[in-house]
């Protein structure tokens, strides 16, 4: 692929994860870029995560990789969590895995889903259960602060209510 269409490629995909107006650029863009950081964040030690935290919360915002946030319902099942995701997820995207985003405090952001397979040697810490998709899920503690713009969150307070 020549760097012109892959440039274009990538440019109409930031677009899609578009946040604050639907037609800002600029979110679409810190959307597909955060979302490269978070998976490069699993080769620095002690940021992967074994086990999710204690104690889960009910609702938590999840988010495909450069693309629309949903609500996720949160439950424990056996020893991990499981996130189940409302609504439907675009037609176009096919999930692989989820990472749950845990903040230096310890407390749960939200799960960021990603195309493909799960990052070797990432332990698993619970599911992700989008319509008939029923995914790993790994985690990572990260400053998830600084994967984002103001104005443009990875994972909106808004879907973190019932």
């Amino acid at each position: 692929m020549r760097p012109l269409p892959l440039c274009s490629a990538l440019a109409l995909a930031a677009v899609a994860g578009c946040t604050r107006s639907g037609t800002d650029p600029m979110c679409g863009m810190t959307a597909l870029a955060g979302a490269t950081m978070l998976l490069d964040q699993f080769s620095v030690p002690r940021q992967t995560l074994s086990e999710a935290p204690v104690e889960p919360p009910p609702i938590l915002p999840v988010r495909i990789a450069a693309g629309p946030a949903r609500r996720g319902l949160v439950s424990l099942e056996g020893p991990g969590w499981v996130v189940t995701v409302e609504g439907d997820i675009p037609a176009e995207t096919l999930p692989g895995f989820g990472v749950l985003v845990v903040d230096e405090g310890g407390s749960a952001r939200g799960v960021l889903l990603f195309s493909g397979l799960p990052i070797r040697g990432a332990p698993g810490i619970g599911r992700v259960r989008a319509g008939e998709l029923d995914l790993p899920m790994l985690a990572l503690r990260t400053d998830v602060a600084g994967l984002e713009t103001e104005g443009c969150p990875f994972f909106p307070d808004s879907l973190r209510r019932p």
